[in-house]
C-alpha cells in the first residue's frame, strides 16, 4: 500500500465541482473532499509518488480558479510528520 499524502485548499464555492471534475479526471492522481463546508476548505489526498504531477495540476488550475492553501485544519487526525515541501500531511481516511 502507499504512503498518502493531503493538501488544504480554499477555494471558491463556485469552482468546487469544476475542481472535482478535473481531479477526478486524472484517475488514480488525487481524490477531493470537504473538510469545511462554510469556509470553502477541501482536502486533496494523493498517492506520494503523484506528487509532482499534481503540483504541476494545480499551479495550471490556480490560473482558472482562485485556490489558497492553507494550512492543515485542526480536526484532521492521524497526523505524520511534514513533508520536505513543508505542505501538512495527514492520512487518508
Amino acid at each position: 500500500m502507499f504512503e498518502s499524502l493531503a493538501r488544504y485548499f480554499r477555494v471558491d464555492r463556485h469552482d468546487l465541482v469544476y475542481l472535482k471534475f478535473i481531479l477526478e479526471a486524472y484517475e488514480g492522481l488525487a481524490t477531493l473532499s470537504t473538510v469545511e463546508r462554510e469556509g470553502a476548505i477541501v482536502r486533496i489526498g494523493y498517492p506520494h509518488f503523484s506528487g509532482g504531477d499534481l503540483d504541476a495540476l494545480l499551479h495550471a488550475l490556480g490560473k482558472e480558479i482562485t485556490m489558497t492553501e492553507v494550512p492543515q485544519p485542526a480536526s484532521c487526525t492521524g497526523l505524520l510528520p511534514i513533508i520536505p515541501s513543508g505542505k501538512g500531511a495527514c492520512h487518508a481516511g
